[in-house]
């Protein structure tokens, strides 16, 4: 129970990564607020859904439809969090999406969409949970980040952009909230197999291209990473902040 009686936050929590975080976290004791854009009722994505999934462990959790890049839904979200739990301990950035078009090809609107998801999602978020684990003197901000927050990658420039900013930003946070008892980290995961990547998996050449890439012998699934993000959350990374910590079974290291 390395997350005894803590209280987290994970958005994209119902699918993928974040459904997989969600679930280890309860499995690990914390009480769960799951924020998602989805409408539970619409959780048909991964059987047993992330709701079922966590009763059937017997674990806490709550489930809100939020949009991210809404302003509004945020703060009434995490209102209601603060409202029924008395305290944020770990916030998990996990919501994102992944859209690959060469820069010549990318409209304001697909820019505009891809920025506003990855990256300002993650400032709302922050700007509003950072001041309850200030006055708490503890926090554990997990930021999803990507190798390609790293290196590069063909045809997806707005994403390794908006991924790119997440890393910085997570060094920024570490650098101005250390004082404050607040951990801020970031992970960067390679192919996890997701519903996310299926779509890039189903092509050939790309699927070539992400076996050849990643050292082990595997993809990753989401469960590597949700290991990660427990270390991260728990008391274990007290002595760690501003670091990215890299899940990609060895793509980065040639």
């Amino acid at each position: 129970m390395r997350l005894k009686d803590k209280v987290a936050v994970v958005t994209g929590g119902s699918s993928g990564i974040g459904r997989a975080i969600s679930i280890l976290f309860c499995q690990q004791g914390a009480k769960v607020a799951v924020f998602d854009i989805q409408p539970e009722s619409r959780l048909a994505d991964e059987t047993p859904d992330v709701m079922t999934a966590i009763k059937n462990i017997s674990g806490t959790a709550d489930y809100y439809s939020v949009d991210v890049t809404n302003l509004s839904q945020v703060n009434s979200a995490v209102d209601t969090v603060l409202e029924k739990w008395g305290r944020i301990d770990i916030l998990v950035n996990n919501a994102g999406i992944f859209i690959r078009n060469p820069i010549t090809d990318v409209s304001d609107e697909e820019w505009d969409k891809v920025i506003n998801t990855n990256l300002r999602g993650y400032f709302y978020m922050c700007r509003k949970v950072i001041p309850t684990m200030v006055n708490n003197h503890y926090g554990k901000i997990i930021n999803m980040s990507s190798i390609h927050g790293l290196v590069g990658t063909g045809t997806a420039a707005t994403y390794c952009a908006s991924k790119g900013g997440i890393t910085n930003f997570t060094r920024q946070l570490a650098v101005d909230y250390a004082k404050n008892g607040i951990n801020v980290n970031d992970i960067c995961p390679g192919t996890i197999i997701t519903a996310q990547s299926k779509p890039f998996r189903e092509q050939p050449e790309l699927l070539k291209e992400y076996l050849a890439r990643t050292m082990l012998p595997r993809l990753g699934n989401p469960e590597d990473v949700a290991y990660a993000a427990l270390f991260l959350a728990s008391n274990e990374s007290d002595f760690i902040t501003g670091h990215s910590l890299v899940v990609d079974g060895g793509w980065t290291a040639w």
